[in-house]
């Protein structure tokens, strides 16, 4: 448990119209990749339990040996009541329960504003006067400050939420593209207009964000474990057996034997043919067959959630 650490960009959120949001980066210091979930939980407990005012980006994510993912948490207090409200983020092993890294738990404190009163005044005829003199002046500098032509800053190599805000406190409105990449998925590629550059503000800047690589799920069902092994292999992905799997590998054949055992794949999660994320562990169930059998091509993944329950995942979803 002690191989999944994270830290966080704040320990507090000021929000602003019920709304903030913070970096957490979470660290595998273990010797293999590890599917990590961050989640949000309530600091009281309660039946039910209460609201998080948290939304995370796809929570769930396999990080590599030794590398740091960063995840951005976006917090949404809308129907909150004023005053400071605590939540909880957990990043724990996928294979794990949360509560088994309880103690590694992170307490982020959301300050909820109250609403001002605004006191009832006459209406300002005389400031209506003044600002109609001067209204003429006002509109030639106004139109002037924003047609204004600024510098770019450069987000090259930033996460897209640190960008995106940097360019937004620049005056330039922000679009996004994204492109598999093998870059820590969120990392600005590339950007349009480049750094640098003269644009007006108020301009629009695209920024190109990377994503995982996708390959494509290979079609295993049916082989033998070691035909499937080779196949996952070859796409980068990993094999993993479910715990119901009858065997690990196929037994040798018997010498001048015409009909043998072997171990096959029996149901497998991702469905072949679905995109897969480069690395990404595929649950396998495996079981003893004879070799020169006739047997239906049915995915015993699509039958229960055995194989789901490795990354903590509903096949239905």
């Amino acid at each position: 448990m002690g191989t999944i650490t994270m830290t966080l960009s704040s320990p507090g959120v000021e929000l602003k119209d019920g709304k903030g949001s913070l970096a957490a980066s979470v660290t595998n210091a273990g010797a293999e990749k590890e599917p990590v979930v961050l989640g949000a939980f309530p600091v009281q407990a309660g039946s039910p339990p209460g609201p998080t005012y948290a939304s995370i980006d796809k929570p769930l994510r396999v990080i590599p040996a030794g590398a740091t993912e960063q995840y951005v948490v976006n917090f949404d207090t809308a129907g909150a009541p004023a005053g400071s409200h605590q939540v909880k983020l957990i990043a724990y092993s996928a294979d794990e329960a949360p509560e088994d890294y309880a103690d590694q738990a992170h307490v982020v404190t959301l300050a909820v504003p109250a609403a001002a009163e605004k006191p009832k005044r006459k209406f300002p005829w005389l400031w209506v006067v003044i600002g109609a003199v001067v209204l003429v002046a006002l509109i030639g500098g106004v139109v002037w400050f924003l047609m204004k032509d600024v510098n770019v800053p450069p987000v090259e190599g930033k996460q897209v939420a640190e960008a995106t805000q940097i360019l937004k406190d620049a005056g330039f409105s922000v679009e996004t593209t994204e492109k598999e990449d093998a870059a820590p998925e969120g990392q600005v590629l590339s950007q349009e207009p480049d750094d640098g550059t003269s644009a007006p503000r108020g301009s629009n800047v695209t920024l190109e964000v990377a994503v995982p690589v996708k390959v494509t799920m290979p079609d295993i069902l049916g082989n033998s474990i070691e035909t499937a092994r080779e196949a996952l292999t070859a796409a980068n992905l990993e094999l993993v057996f479910t715990s119901d799997s009858a065997c690990t590998s196929s037994p040798p054949p018997p010498p001048n034997a015409i009909f043998y055992d072997f171990c096959a794949v029996a149901g497998v999660e991702p469905k072949p043919g679905e995109p897969a994320e480069v690395g990404e562990r595929v649950a396998v169930v495996a079981e003893l067959r004879k070799n020169g059998g006739f047997y239906q091509p049915v995915n015993k993944c699509l039958l229960t959630d055995s194989c789901a329950k490795i990354f903590d995942l509903n096949p239905f979803d």
